[in-house]
């Protein structure tokens, strides 16, 4: 009898955390811009993460996004990374720190490339189970000469419409209209981005990507 109770308790578990959301915001603030009078760069950093809520909000996790800065290391560019992964309440859960070179970079960017086109299906699947709830996407930019920030601010809004008008199309479910804007800075030059995305699907979608993904990782490993 005891036997047959565990087994219920432990599929009813298994159908909860199948059934349960996972709700996910991406965040990502960044303000530079020239001061008036001495002309050195300032920035303004006041948010950059990943919040996830699991189980109807009892579990809730964040990968911050600490430190992100280019720099140059024997004339070459470096990008460096500092991570952050705490709970709720504040406390460190792991941290990571990453340099990350140019070339290193493009490689690995070749990688995901390669890994997203052999594993496609799966990622269409899961965006067609993804419900989406608030997107923005905030740009101010101030280039040194009008007319480059004129062009500059012609190639974002391409680059923002095709990129979200893709989003769209694979989304299976009603969604709200995006928030796009891009503010040319004509006396000054400045870069404001704020990029503000939620979304949710189910654990048990998350689960059965993961299996696709392994799948078509396996039929389509040659490709690696």
């Amino acid at each position: 009898m005891w036997l047959a109770a565990v087994i219920m308790v432990t599929v009813l578990v298994f159908v909860i955390i199948l059934l349960s959301p996972v709700k996910v915001e991406i965040k990502y603030t960044y303000y530079r811009f020239n001061a008036p009078l001495s002309g050195t760069p300032q920035e303004y950093v006041p948010d950059r993460g990943v919040r996830f809520s699991l189980l109807w909000g009892l579990i809730n996790l964040r990968l911050k996004l600490s430190y992100f800065k280019l720099a140059h290391q024997a004339f070459t560019p470096v990008l460096k990374l500092r991570a952050r992964f705490s709970k709720r309440s504040g406390a460190t859960l792991a941290k990571e720190k990453t340099r990350l070179t140019a070339g290193r970079a493009i490689e690995l960017y070749r990688q995901a490339l390669k890994f997203y086109r052999a594993t496609k299906p799966a990622y269409r699947f899961m965006l067609s189970r993804t419900t989406l709830h608030h997107f923005k996407w905030s740009t101010g930019l101030g280039l040194p000469e009008a007319g480059q920030t004129g062009m500059a601010v012609g190639a974002l809004w391409v680059i923002k419409s095709n990129t979200t008008s893709f989003l769209y199309r694979m989304l299976d479910r009603q969604a709200p209209m995006p928030e796009l804007e891009v503010v040319p800075v004509f006396d000054g030059q400045l870069l404001r981005v704020n990029f503000d995305c939620i979304f949710s699907l189910r654990s048990g979608h998350i689960i059965y990507t993961g299996i696709l993904v392994g799948w078509f990782f396996l039929i389509n490993r040659r490709k690696f």
